[in-house]
């Protein structure tokens, strides 16, 4: 479990500096920003991290001093079962 990716946000669907409210990352989505795992820039004193606008979906940049959130990502295999809604009552449930 880690944070996503600025590519695997692209193959989501996203682009640079535009809005995307259809991506299935979306869904659920809060007004707070959340950042990604991926470095974007660096000026002067300031690092820059790619981020999404909450339910906006922008995809852009923000300096590493905002207090944006956070989105934990897994990645599994096709070939992995998942059961359960992802509630405290019902968990999602992961075997091979």
């Amino acid at each position: 479990v880690g944070l996503i990716t600025a590519d695997e946000l692209a193959y989501a669907g996203y682009a640079s500096g535009t809005e995307n409210t259809t991506t299935y990352l979306q869904e659920n989505a809060t007004s707070d920003w959340w950042w990604s795992l991926s470095p974007r820039n660096f000026t002067g004193s300031n690092a820059g991290v790619w981020v999404v606008g909450g339910s906006s979906g922008y995809f852009g940049n923000n300096i590493v001093d905002n207090s944006d959130g956070v989105r934990p990502s897994i990645s599994l295999k096709s070939t992995t079962n998942v059961t359960g809604e992802g509630t405290s009552s019902s968990p999602f449930i992961i075997s091979m």
